[in-house]
């Protein structure tokens, strides 16, 4: 499981980049990716609650992760401060929407 919230949250708490953290993943150990979203406590502090929504750097990372890697299954999770299920689905359309290009041609049609 390769966690794309948890490259972000790390990035910034250690400074360091993580497209080049990501680069460095080996493909073949990859089974799934998990998003989540974070609490910014400061400029350079965040902490991974899975309590908030996804935010755009985790998106952005989540993107260049399927353009790495492929469509890899993607866990996403929210483990309070629930919203409403239509803010939680919309998550999971630009999770799939994120993915779909990168779906080949047999998969859609196999």
């Amino acid at each position: 499981m390769l966690d794309i919230n948890n490259i972000v949250v790390n990035s910034i708490n250690h400074r360091y980049d993580a497209c080049d953290f990501l680069k460095d993943m080996p493909a073949e150990r990859i089974r799934y990716f998990h998003l989540a979203g974070h609490y910014v406590k400061d400029e350079d502090l965040r902490i991974d609650t899975h309590g908030t929504a996804v935010d755009d750097q985790a998106w952005g990372l989540l993107e260049d992760a399927y353009q790495q890697f492929g469509p890899v299954p993607t866990l996403l999770e929210r483990d309070f401060n629930f919203p409403p299920i239509e803010e939680l689905l919309d998550e999971v359309r630009r999770i799939k929407n994120l993915q779909s290009p990168h779906v080949s041609v047999e998969a859609r049609h196999g």
